[in-house]
């Protein structure tokens, strides 16, 4: 009850400092203090129902992808102070947008509910799992960064960016099929060298020893991670995207710690992201002014953070007609490799892009001859496939599909295998800006994340061991160690 109260003060005072900035109209502060008070009363049902089943803040990807979700929710409060700004297509009345974040509201709490029949993974099994292999979590720790650092020198040397950046490639205009495997390894070596960065900085020196070196690896992995996306890719999401995991790493120091985390963040993400507008012109983003106002800074941060409007609209716009379950099939067929189906790019339909463009008359386009780059989430991806009911049975289906295959994770794997696959998993679960098409690949990519991390942890596991025995000296090795070996 206290963080539900404080999470009531605090949003409310942020609107009232708005308010009283931007000569708000009644309705512009009435709908964002309602959208704000849901969210503080669903942050707090989501934090006590993860206490009561004891789930894992640092392995469970159902509340992963819940999180991150109501980070979202929450920051997205503060939209209807601005206007649609880049999506003026839409045309939604501030009661519609207020209706849709409602419902949307409705269908997180209903996820989180679905989190009471869960029973895993639970902290103190993940906890054990981290005791027992800590060292070769080090190991790959250190794999992961020199990783990271070698794929990222490779691309910059290769002339891959992103969107925002003047070069001559980005992840949707790729030079060649080969490369793809080197921006693979940069996204897993990325995505490990932040979750074990900051699992190393923020653990018990008690329970998890660390040398100094160790730390500094840690520390070196996840300044080049965040530096490399926000200052070269020029990405914001970054920034958010980290603070959320050192607030779920938190938990390998304490399970309370981690609570403490995440409540602090749910607290001050909402003024914090006010400051995204002086982040976005710091780091030269070409999309937005610099005699941007405060009501334009809302339009051009906050409303990124929007989990429902595109929803919405498509639904308002066009009659609930706009949606075909074929995007499903098209999806699954897109997950296959392109080394195992040669010809998917004549057989696999753009149904995305099919959709907007000739129900919805909006533009589209995918990988480099993008139109318009909308704010997709599960919400988006469910109406575009089932239309209204899938606004509902979308976030529901994917909730349960986490579990589902965690389920399978914990009940096939042992021993090392079992918390990186677990790990995989969780970090898929992180992305929340996804479209029909991204889902099976994200899971695609936690199948690909778990490979190569058990393989690199396996084999540096076994280069120890030989490293170990033979620096010993011959009379200490018994003939039983040696016939073993």
């Amino acid at each position: 009850m206290t963080f539900l109260a404080a999470g009531c003060v605090i949003y409310a005072a942020v609107i009232g400092w708005l308010a009283s900035h931007l000569h708000a109209t009644p309705a512009e502060w009435g709908y964002s203090l309602a959208h704000l008070l849901l969210a503080a009363a669903i942050n707090a049902h989501l934090l006590y129902v993860a206490r009561r089943r004891s789930l894992s803040l640092l392995g469970s990807a159902p509340l992963a992808f819940l999180i991150v979700s109501h980070v979202y929710f929450t920051v997205n409060g503060l939209k209807y102070f601005s206007p649609i700004l880049l999506y003026p297509q839409f045309e939604l009345s501030l009661g519609t947008q207020f209706a849709g974040s409602a419902l949307g509201a409705l269908v997180l709490f209903l996820c989180a509910l679905l989190l009471r029949w869960q029973r895993g993974p639970s902290t103190e099994r993940m906890h054990a799992w981290i005791r027992r292999y800590w060292p070769d979590l080090r190991r790959l720790m250190f794999i992961s960064v020199a990783g990271s650092l070698a794929c990222k020198f490779a691309l910059y040397r290769l002339g891959y960016g992103s969107t925002y950046t003047d070069t001559a490639y980005t992840e949707h205009a790729v030079r060649t099929y080969a490369d793809y495997f080197v921006l693979l390894g940069n996204d897993t070596f990325g995505a490990l060298s932040l979750v074990l960065g900051f699992t190393f900085l923020v653990g018990s020196k008690e329970e998890h020893p660390a040398g100094g070196f160790s730390r500094l690896v840690a520390g070196l992995g996840v300044l080049s991670q965040v530096i490399y996306s926000l200052l070269y890719l020029k990405a914001r999401m970054i920034v958010l995207i980290s603070f959320v995991t050192l607030a779920l790493t938190a938990e390998v120091a304490s399970r309370r710690w981690g609570e403490r985390m995440l409540r602090l963040l749910f607290l001050a993400i909402l003024p914090l992201s006010l400051l995204g507008v002086k982040l976005t012109l710091l780091i030269g983003r070409v999309n937005l002014p610099e005699d941007t106002g405060l009501r334009l800074s809302i339009a051009a941060v906050n409303r990124r953070a929007d989990l429902t409007d595109f929803a919405t609209a498509i639904v308002v716009n066009s009659h609930g007609e706009a949606h075909d379950v074929g995007i499903v099939s098209a999806a699954v067929l897109n997950a296959i490799p392109r080394f195992f189906y040669t010809n998917k790019e004549a057989v696999v339909h753009d149904v995305y892009s099919e959709i907007l463009e000739q129900r919805l008359g909006w533009p589209a386009g995918a990988g480099p001859d993008m139109l318009a780059d909308y704010q997709d989430s599960i919400f988006s991806a469910g109406v575009m496939a089932f239309g209204v009911v899938g606004f509902l049975l979308a976030p529901l289906g994917l909730v349960l599909g986490l579990y589902g295959v965690s389920r399978i994770l914990e009940q096939s794997f042992h021993g090392l295998g079992y918390g990186i696959t677990i790990l995989a998993l969780w970090l898929s679960a992180m992305h929340t800006e996804v479209e029909f098409a991204t889902i099976p690949l994200n899971f695609r990519q936690a199948a690909s994340v778990a490979i190569i991390a058990y393989a690199l942890a396996w084999a540096a596991r076994l280069a120890h061991q030989v490293v170990v025995l033979a620096s010993r000296p011959p009379s200490s090795i018994a003939p039983a160690q040696v016939g073993a070996r």
